[in-house]
């Protein structure tokens, strides 16, 4: 279990627990204390979310958002670049299976992620 922040990855406080990284699939279990969130990015080959807890959202760089709640699945295309993270004053709790690599670009702005949360209420 690693605990991320601030680590080119992650903005908040992070809790991940790799379940399994064989081939070119990695499997975690990510807990996002409230606000927490990934960095921009997208995955050679795609990525599938399964949503075990709490409340958050995924929104891709084309303006496309969805809440998240428990029983949700996500799926992200391949080169899709997205983030997804925690709502304002929930935790979320997901598995995410990554195929192929995960390209790591710019965080999330608090101003970017605020924004994104007006639009959706």
């Amino acid at each position: 279990e690693q605990s991320r922040s601030g680590t080119g990855t992650f903005t908040g406080k992070v809790t991940l627990d790799p379940v399994l990284a064989a081939g070119d699939a990695r499997i975690n279990s990510v807990m996002f204390e409230p606000g927490g969130r990934t960095y921009w990015h997208s995955h050679d080959n795609g990525q599938v979310l399964f949503v075990a807890h709490g409340h958050g959202m995924v929104a891709t760089d084309g303006g496309d958002q969805h809440e998240l709640t428990a029983g949700d699945t996500v799926y992200a295309p391949p080169g899709e670049v997205h983030w997804h993270g925690a709502a304002p004053g929930s935790f979320l709790v997901h598995t995410a299976v990554s195929l192929g690599t995960t390209r790591w670009l710019d965080e999330v702005s608090d101003e970017d992620y605020k924004d994104a949360w007006a639009r959706v209420r």
